[in-house]
């Protein structure tokens, strides 16, 4: 009777415990690295929404392992924030299977994409739509390393909660902040600009400041500063035309008055184009006649090339094979590669290079109320070429560690600054012509970067290609899809977020999640080991048991019958 009464106290309390987990849910995170733990940022997006937010994934249907894996990490991810905020709703979609019009999904950005398979070439959608207030935006799942596809998917998996929240983030809050581009030095034009502009409208409001070009006057005049103040940040992207006293005077109150600044220039003039049309060029300096505002700021643009054994390729014509072109890839010496520093809020998060096209070191020059921290700089295999001085493609064959001995250090390409910035016309006669002119300004930051191409895409065939991607390392003789992309792009956005202050995007990079992959040789290697283990160890262990209860049983007769 105890016996019985045990048994349903025993049934009685499982059930009390199924009935309590069904009204109340609490996800513990044992991982060390919290995979499964929302950020704080994260918490903060998902209770801002107040609108229903309809989200559709096209990750469905026959998928490979890995593809398997993503879909169901965001499956689980999507799960999670429904539950810590009823207005999103979510639903995996079939392409194939629902027969919908791929030419209707590729307008909005969902695309197929081919992975290949022991038998057979998989269509599968990596892409998701987001709908929330009248608004719709489309997130690819997959990131853009380039690593083969299938590792792509499980490495995409860090970037789930990044890519959802952002997207969320962006959709629920209209109010944008304004970036104003200066536009009357020759600065780069609009289809070189356009990559640039793709990505960094998708949380900016961007546009042109225009008056100086449409009134003819081709300067800013103390009149422009109360417009310009209406920016949050300026990019000043490789400027041709020298800047007037009156430019800087404006700017630098600009910067006075709190206006952030993002500055893209160089010292010496080279160009690729002009190299390919004949083979050889020289570079000449370049004086934008801002010398003066960035020093006394606390930088200098060295006149030099950066040089580097560290550098993206080119793709060039070697002869003829039947009646095909033969291409091959050089190493470019003049095309540097950033790798970018995991100690910056801004690059923490980068995975690919950055690459510069005749890129010019930045000085840092102390200032005690300025901070300065390098963001990008070269490798410490680097030489620096003189203006005036001929640039051909002999270089291709200089390119080994005995030409590029390492350096003791190596040179920034890219500057963070932030503190208290001085006027440059504190006492000058010029100050008077600002009526409420400022001497300083606390807590402001720029970034400058000494290679005004680092924002230009490649045009290809007539159509500008998103920026990082890299026209000079393609083949002319097969697709015309890009093969590599570098972080160009992520890296400007990140900056305009830590200057506009974008703490959402900025807060989302700073978590950082561990995948552990398999070693695949050792794998093959141990691969019969963990086979025959598998089969042997657990047929023992059964053996093992039943003559442990044989024995026990046998024991146990013996022991009664005495």
């Amino acid at each position: 009777m105890k016996n019985h009464i045990k048994s349903f106290l025993i049934l009685g309390l499982i059930l009390l415990i199924v009935f309590i987990s069904q009204m109340f849910y609490k996800r513990l995170d044992f991982t060390s690295d919290k995979r499964y733990s929302f950020s704080e940022t994260t918490e903060k997006v998902l209770d801002s929404v107040n609108q229903p937010v309809a989200i559709n994934i096209y990750l469905d249907g026959d998928l490979t392992a890995n593809f398997r894996t993503l879909k169901n990490e965001t499956d689980l991810f999507l799960n999670e924030i429904k539950r810590q905020n009823n207005n999103i709703e979510f639903k995996f979609i079939n392409p194939i299977k629902a027969g919908l019009n791929i030419d209707s999904l590729q307008q909005i950005g969902v695309q197929s994409v081919p992975v290949p398979t022991a038998d057979k070439i998989l269509r599968v959608f990596p892409f998701a739509t987001i709908n929330t207030n009248g608004r719709e935006a489309t997130i690819s799942l997959l990131s853009n390393q380039k690593i083969p596809i299938e590792e792509r998917a499980l490495a995409s998996i860090d970037q789930i909660e990044n890519k959802f929240i952002k997207e969320i983030n962006r959709l629920n809050n209209p109010k944008r902040k304004t970036i104003g581009l200066i536009v009357h030095h020759d600065e780069l034009f609009r289809q070189y600009m356009d990559g640039f502009l793709r990505v960094v409208s998708k949380d900016y409001d961007i546009e042109p400041y225009t008056p100086p070009v449409t009134n003819g006057t081709l300067t800013l005049n103390p009149n422009d500063l109360q417009n310009l103040e209406k920016f949050d940040a300026l990019v000043i992207a490789k400027p041709i035309k020298p800047f007037t006293d009156d430019d800087k005077l404006v700017i630098d109150q600009y910067i006075m008055n709190g206006g952030k600044t993002l500055w893209l220039t160089e010292s010496v003039d080279a160009e690729m184009d002009s190299l390919f049309r004949s083979d050889k060029i020289v570079a000449f300096p370049r004086d934008a006649n801002i010398k003066d505002l960035l020093f006394n700021y606390g930088v200098r643009i060295m006149p030099a090339i950066v040089k580097d054994l560290q550098s993206a390729y080119i793709t060039l014509a070697i002869g003829d094979v039947g009646e095909n072109t033969a291409y091959e890839q050089f190493p470019w010496p003049y095309f540097p590669l950033s790798m970018p520093p995991k100690n910056t809020v801004i690059t923490k998060k980068l995975s690919n290079p950055l690459r510069f096209e005749f890129a010019n070191p930045i000085e840092i020059l102390p200032r005690d109320s300025v901070k300065a921290e390098v963001l990008l700089s070269t490798s410490p295999n680097v030489q620096l070429q003189s203006p005036l001085t001929y640039i051909d493609f002999s270089e291709i064959n200089k390119i080994n560690s005995e030409n590029y001995p390492m350096q003791e250090g190596v040179y920034p390409l890219a500057v963070l600054l932030e503190g208290t910035f001085n006027s440059a016309y504190t006492g000058r006669y010029e100050s008077r012509e600002i009526k409420g002119f400022k001497a300083k300004v606390k807590d402001n930051k720029m970034i400058i970067i000494g290679d005004g191409d680092f924002a230009k895409n490649h045009i290809f065939r007539g159509q500008p290609l998103p920026l990082g991607a890299d026209k000079y390392s393609m083949r002319p003789d097969v697709s015309a899809n890009p093969n590599v992309i570098y972080d160009n792009a992520a890296f400007l956005v990140n900056c305009l977020d830590y200057l506009v202050g974008n703490d959402v995007s900025l807060n989302l990079n700073e978590k950082e999640r561990k995948f552990y992959l398999l070693d695949k040789n050792k794998v093959k290697e141990d691969k019969n080991t963990w086979r025959w283990l598998n089969v042997l160890l657990p047929s023992i262990l059964i053996l093992l048991i039943g003559l442990l209860l044989i024995y026990l049983r046998k024991k146990r007769f013996t022991d009664y019958k005495q």
